[in-house]
């Protein structure tokens, strides 16, 4: 199989506030850069993030590639279909691997998209509606003309070949590792209760984008019904605030969780390890995901995880979580009450979710996505040039 020898990744979409995508990001091009050290490797970025990736450890082993044209706040899209192809052929690239997948309209490069997942096709409420435009506009044609669509999971995959029409032997699954590796130093616990005011019970912490397809709304539903029966517990949201959010502190309000309930918005990471620690339970209530990354999180720091039975989810928990129906409150409020008031229950799901999560490797994820880029490659007319 001829392989390529210069790769492109297109991250020029990248904000800092992008959670998983970040992470995913951040540990993929350390481990190509291991698994292929006489592979070249360019990243095409825009103006904006290249001062941080210009500090990241692997920084000096790749190529930093932006435009004034590219990353744009409202052309950004149509950057990455037009100005992108020029700058990738210019710089003789053999792959280039669109990370989000928008891909450029016409370039030499043999393309390789990942589309992670179809949450925006589902359900539109969670992008802006301009994005979820953007995306049903250029997404299935960009799928349909890679060579490559590489995805996270086999229910990603199988969404893509019934909604995108992609045949399933041109999708390749690379699945994710456990999250960010670099674990930080924990706030302690009495410090973090006192000063983000969370009281004295038991903590469920849900780390999770505030948007509609997360599935809150239910999970507060099922918390007002869990505190009948433990008063004291806590339900903890942190994570980026958004529009959605105001319209959760309101029904939480309705529901008398006032105290409850707390937003806390977006946490230095000394205290997300320290809420990861203090936390009785990890609960995870989404409707639909490309893969679960919170779910691996969680059990790579030891705290139990109640989740969705939906989606990717029992690819990622496998028997080391405890399941509920996220369309059913009663059945979210069940697990819940069945993680605090079981220790042997959360005992064992720890032992498990730790043993779970290292089958789970960012090396793998890597191995996985060469393996894509060289099936493109030897497929297409580039490789006999």
């Amino acid at each position: 199989m001829n392989e390529p020898r210069h790769i492109g990744l297109n991250i020029i979409f990248l904000e800092p506030w992008m959670g998983g995508m970040v992470t995913y990001v951040y540990q993929l091009i350390p481990e190509l850069l291991e698994l292929r050290p006489d592979v070249r490797l360019s990243v095409f970025t825009n103006p904006s993030a290249r001062e941080t990736l210009a500090g990241q450890p692997w920084a000096d082993s790749v190529e930093l590639v932006t435009h004034p044209l590219v990353g744009r706040k409202f052309t950004r899209a149509v950057s990455e279909l037009t100005v992108l192809g020029t700058l990738a052929d210019r710089r003789g690239v053999d792959v280039l691997h669109s990370l989000a997948m928008i891909t450029p309209l016409r370039m030499r490069a043999v393309s390789v998209v990942t589309v992670p997942d179809l949450i925006w096709w589902h359900h539109r409420a969670s992008p802006s509606r301009l994005t979820s435009s953007i995306w049903r506009l250029t997404v299935p044609f960009a799928a349909r003309r890679a060579a490559r669509v590489l995805t996270i999971s086999a229910a990603s995959r199988e969404d893509i070949v019934k909604h995108l029409r992609v045949p399933r032997d041109r999708i390749d699954v690379a699945l994710l590792g456990p999250g960010t590796l670099e674990a930080a130093h924990p706030t302690p616990e009495a410090e973090l209760r006192e000063r983000l005011d969370l009281g004295t019970g038991p903590i469920v912490l849900a780390v999770s984008t505030k948007v509609a397809h997360k599935n809150l709304r239910r999970l507060l539903d099922a918390m007002a019904v869990v505190h009948e029966r433990f008063p004291d517990a806590v339900l903890v949201l942190p994570g980026r605030p958004t529009e959605y959010e105001r319209d959760l502190q309101q029904h939480a309000a309705e529901l008398g969780l006032d105290r409850a309930a707390r937003f806390l918005g977006w946490l230095p990471a000394n205290d997300l390890e320290g809420l990861y620690h203090a936390a009785t339970c990890f609960v995870f209530p989404s409707l639909q995901e490309g893969f679960g990354l919170p779910v691996l999180e969680a059990m790579r720091r030891g705290t139990p995880v109640a989740c969705s039975n939906t989606s990717s989810m029992p690819e990622v928990g496998g028997e080391a979580v405890l399941y509920f129906d996220p369309l059913d409150t009663d059945s979210i409020a069940a697990a819940l009450a069945r993680l605090l008031s079981e220790p042997d229950l959360r005992e064992r799901l720890t032992e498990a979710g730790i043993e779970r999560q290292r089958l789970f490797t960012w090396r793998a994820t890597a191995e996985a996505t060469f393996e894509s880029y060289s099936r493109a490659y030897s497929e297409s007319p580039r490789s006999r040039d």
